[in-house]
Formats: C-alpha cells, structure tokens, sequence
C-alpha cells in the first residue's frame, strides 16, 4: 500500500511542476507578446516623429539629418516613377478634371463626364515621339 500512496504522491507532484511549468511559460508567452506590443508602439512613435519631422522640418539645415531627408525624398520620387510606368502598362491616362483612372481610348471620363478625346489624342502624340527616339537610341 505504501508503493501506490508514493507513486500517486510522485504522480501528483509531478503533474503540479507540469501545470506549473505550463502556466509560467502561458505567462512569459504573454509578457512577451506584450513586450513586442510596446516595442511595435515605440517604432510607431518613431516613425510619427521621423513623419512629422520631414514634413515641417527637412528644409533646415541639419546635417545629420540631411541623408535620412534626401533618402525619403528619393524614394518618393523612384514611388512615382513607378506609379507611372503602371499607368502606361496598364494604358490609361488620369482625367485631367478629377485624376479617375481613364482608359487612353476612352472619349470622355466615367468618373465625371470630362471630355477626354482631344486629351487622349494630345497624349498620343506625345508619347510617339519618345517612342521613336527609343528605338532610335537603340
């Protein structure tokens, strides 16, 4: 009788440290996450401020500064450039009236009703001839 009053002792203590253990590591889990939390909260911060700084700010003279400055501008730019080999991929031009996307063969605009056929034709033309001077580079 003493043999099974220790296994079930052992048993039991054992399955204590097990519940133990579980919640102490259910608890770091959730520090954890609560830590990355905050840590996520401060890079926002950051990131406000570093918005905040460059939107009011970029102009002055601050050397230090002046490389992350020049960086986002740069980026903006190459976020355009982008944006604007799309539009030609996808062959539509921005209503010069309300900026919607508009379809380069389309006569007037979907969104507002701009007479688009002159602008379409003018924006024809001046795409050929950067064409041809592609290929003449070539």
């Amino acid at each position: 009788m003493d043999f099974f009053q220790k296994l079930g002792n052992t048993l039991s203590n054992t399955g204590k440290d097990i519940a133990k253990k579980t919640k102490d590591m259910s608890d770091i889990s959730k520090l954890n996450h609560e830590i990355t939390k905050q840590q996520e909260a401060i890079a926002k911060t950051y990131s406000q401020i570093g918005k905040f700084y460059f939107e009011n700010y970029s102009e002055l003279d601050y050397p230090e500064l002046k490389e992350f400055c020049n960086s986002i501008k740069e980026a903006n730019q190459k976020i355009e450039d982008f944006k604007a080999e799309i539009i030609q991929i996808k062959g539509i031009i921005n209503c010069p009236n309300c900026k919607a996307e508009v379809s380069t063969t389309a006569a007037f605009c979907g969104s507002c009703g701009y007479k688009l056929k002159e602008e379409t034709e003018n924006s024809e033309v001046a795409e050929e001839p950067s064409e041809s001077t592609d290929s003449n580079e070539e």
